[in-house]
């Protein structure tokens, strides 16, 4: 996806709320001199046909660079992990008792898409999922997916946030028990970005055990361009799908042409550009089927 009009704005935003987060103390100047490069950056750059990933990579380049660390966001993502680690057993307890194991399989992964670690909202969490149903889902193409996963040889699994990658393992873990034939491969970042998982994540919470894991560009979000043969090998599969999890992988496939595969996109609304696409409210959950020119 090229850059829509409301993602300026919102660049600008995250380049503050993320260098006031991971360091609170840091001198105004710094902020407003970040904010300032990537405005340079902007107009150095041809920002109507250049992919948002690549604007993206920039934007949090700066944040590192301004922060003098490679992987700024490194102690929280392994925080989140470890959070998401401890209530590994409980909810996989839920799924395998439940009448329907995919769908609640499907509503951990969203679920885990919502969770702010910051905010302790965790702690509801196993409340939550007991209390999902389809009617959590402002997009509900569940039961698409189940018609796709059932005739299909191979999904790819776009990976988005590091602890979320747990309750996607879980997903993971579900479908294998129930589609035994179906190759799986699950994507992290290729290098550090935001919060996004890498391979050392899914190493840590044991995903790499159960499943081939592949990297994606260092991008947040899918950029062709960049990417290796072995990820162009699995994203174009035949006869495959692919879940796209999160806002950032979602902005990249828009209007993207991949064919003879089904996609879905899972995420959360979290931004204006997200309610006019999806004609949502913000906060909305979203599991959707991709459509031709979406």
């Amino acid at each position: 996806m090229i850059l829509e009009e409301e993602c300026i704005g919102c660049m600008l935003n995250q380049i503050f709320k993320a260098l006031r987060l991971l360091k609170p103390d840091i001198p105004k100047d710094i902020v407003i001199k970040t904010q300032k490069n990537f405005m340079e950056f902007l107009v150095d750059t041809d920002i109507l046909h250049k992919p948002g990933p690549l604007i993206g990579k920039k934007t949090y380049a700066l944040i590192a660079e301004a922060l003098g660390e490679e992987d700024p966001y490194k102690a929280l993502k392994e925080e989140s992990n470890k959070l998401a680690l401890k209530y590994y057993d409980s909810v996989k307890g839920i799924i395998e008792n439940s009448e329907d194991p995919l769908f609640e399989a499907i509503a951990v992964s969203a679920l885990g898409n919502t969770i702010d670690y910051g905010a302790h909202h965790d702690i509801n969490l196993l409340e939550d999922i007991k209390k999902f149903s389809a009617d959590n889902l402002k997009i509900n193409d569940i039961p698409e997916f189940k018609k796709s996963v059932e005739k299909a040889d191979h999904l790819l699994i776009l990976g988005d946030n590091s602890g979320e990658i747990v309750f996607d393992k879980i997903l993971i873990e579900t479908l294998m028990k129930l589609y035994p034939n179906l190759e799986i491969v699950f994507a992290v970042r290729g290098g550090p970005i935001i919060n996004d998982a890498l391979m050392e994540d899914a190493e840590f919470i044991g995903l790499t055990d159960i499943v081939k894991v592949i990297e994606a560009p260092a991008t947040p979000g899918v950029e062709l361009s960049l990417a290796s043969e072995e990820f162009k090998k699995h994203f174009f599969k035949e006869n495959g799908i692919i879940l796209s999890k999160g806002q950032g992988n979602f902005e990249s496939l828009l209007g993207m042409e991949i064919p003879n595969k089904d996609v879905y996109y899972l995420l959360k609304a979290k931004c204006v550009l997200m309610e006019r696409l999806f004609k949502v409210e913000f906060g909305s959950l979203i599991f959707k089927k991709k459509e031709d020119g979406f």
